[in-house]
């Protein structure tokens, strides 16, 4: 049946109600971040920056286990069976427009990790006089002193940092211009994002020095991103690096109103962020935080679940699951981290049953739908961001008729072929929004050239 069978002229009362839900980037409403998940005082640390930055949690649960990540990474792992663990190396994207209060909400925690920062490289006076040594020797590795924290993506200069901080190094990408994925366009420099990500050993070899060689390249990330931006990216590269991180995207949010809150437990966030670096070890030598039976038990069924859920989805949001085991292993022994840690550094316990189940919560219930809420928007087709396009305009220039090269020269500016606009109008024909005009009728055979747009468009 060709296209124009269906339609039929319209009288004033024959307008259904426009499905407005096509302006919204596919994009429903997406929860809260469960704060009754996570330990004190961490929770009540997070509401308080919250309230101070005038900013959603959802923008400061990232930095906390970000600090968690970069005091540990591959200082400790968690460890399933003997055949599979995972290190402490989180990657996380938190997406929002510009002004939404990324920054300020991550900015407490990067002022706390640049303090275990400068402590350690105020104790580096031993480290030096043994590379000291080691240069007299003939050794001639420069010395590297201690990093916890990069703004510089580039591989190579992070593999240097790695060097001489074995236990890895956060990458703080606040404000960046470009996503990740950009910057690993070739095979190599994708294969070494891979490797950070699994803490695994990495060859890189520069053009100006020799290759460098690591058996460990631990790199947590920590990113900022503009929607637009994030969208462009996962629909022009492939999802090996998307797949990997956990995006917190909370979308418009209320106005908070201004709040002066003390920062007194700051000084107690930061003593077990001390505690949690003195507790993790090497990267050869990790602390190693082993699930229990009833932890192995919890997370075969959470893994049963995981499997059934994959196979219903498709493209990004497939690949992502994919990673899923990974994400709730490593999140549960960040929480697990986040509960023991305490100024007298005392040794977290296994990884049970609760610790499974919480992380499984925490996925489930939070990052699942906010990575959705991402995936969902990317994947648009080529139609479907025409339809909303022209959608928008309509609400916006609010006609009482269009004509189909109308819309395709003010609404699509040009980018699309008179067939191309006519099935977005069939489209917006069966959302609602436009109904063919009876006072043009065309030649038979041929769908018509001429819309009306539905009053309700013009109502406030």
């Amino acid at each position: 049946m060709s296209a124009h069978a269906y339609f039929h002229p319209a009288s004033e009362n024959d307008w259904r109600t426009p499905d407005l839900s096509i302006l919204d980037d596919r994009r429903g409403p997406v929860p809260a971040v469960p704060l009754g998940l996570l330990p004190n005082p961490w929770r009540d640390w997070i509401a308080d920056s919250e309230r101070a930055a005038g900013a959603p949690a959802d923008y400061v649960l990232p930095s906390v286990l970000a600090g968690v990540a970069a005091v540990c990474g591959a200082g400790v792992r968690m460890r399933v069976t003997p055949a599979w663990d995972e290190p402490l190396v989180l990657w996380q994207a938190v997406v929002g427009e510009p002004a939404t209060g990324k920054s300020s909400a991550l900015a407490p925690m990067r002022r706390l990790l640049a303090v275990i920062e400068q402590e350690r490289q105020a104790a580096d006076e031993e480290r030096r006089v043994a590379h000291a040594e080691r240069v007299a020797k003939g050794e001639e590795a420069p010395f590297v002193p201690s990093q916890i924290v990069t703004a510089d993506a580039d591989p190579v200069a992070l593999a240097d940092i790695v060097a001489g901080n074995p236990r890895g190094v956060l990458l703080w990408r606040d404000g960046a211009r470009t996503w990740l994925g950009e910057d690993a366009e070739d095979d190599g420099g994708r294969a070494a994002w891979l490797a950070a990500w699994d803490a695994g050993a990495v060859t890189l070899a520069p053009s100006r020095q020799a290759g460098r060689s690591l058996q460990r390249f631990a790199v947590s990330i920590l990113e900022t991103i503009r929607p637009e931006r994030l969208k462009e990216q996962l629909q022009s590269g492939d999802d090996s690096l998307a797949a990997r991180f956990l995006f917190a995207w909370p979308g418009p949010q209320p106005y908070r109103a201004l709040a002066v809150v003390e920062s007194a437990r700051d000084e107690e966030i930061l003593s077990r962020l001390r505690a949690l670096s003195r507790l993790a070890r090497s990267a050869d030598d990790p602390c190693v935080l082993a699930f229990d039976g009833r932890g192995v038990a919890a997370l075969d069924g959470v893994l049963s679940g995981l499997h059934a859920e994959r196979r219903k989805a498709e493209g990004l949001a497939a690949a992502w699951i994919g990673k899923s085991p990974s994400f709730i292993v490593r999140l549960a022994g960040a929480l697990e981290l986040l509960a023991s840690a305490d100024a007298q550094c005392r040794r977290p316990g296994a990884i049970g049953a609760e610790q499974v189940e919480a992380a499984a919560a925490l996925w489930r219930d939070y990052y699942w739908p906010h990575a959705r809420a991402v995936f969902d928007s990317a994947e648009l087709s080529d139609h479907a961001r025409r339809v909303r396009r022209v959608a928008r305009w309509l609400l916006a220039a609010r006609p009482k008729a269009v004509s189909r090269e109308e819309v395709r020269r003010r609404a699509l500016s040009q980018a699309a072929t008179a067939d191309e606009t006519e099935h977005v109008l069939q489209r917006l024909h069966y959302l609602g929004f436009v109904q063919p005009d009876p006072a043009f009728r065309d030649k038979p055979g041929r769908p018509t050239s001429h819309w009306l747009v539905n009053p309700a468009l013009a109502e406030p």
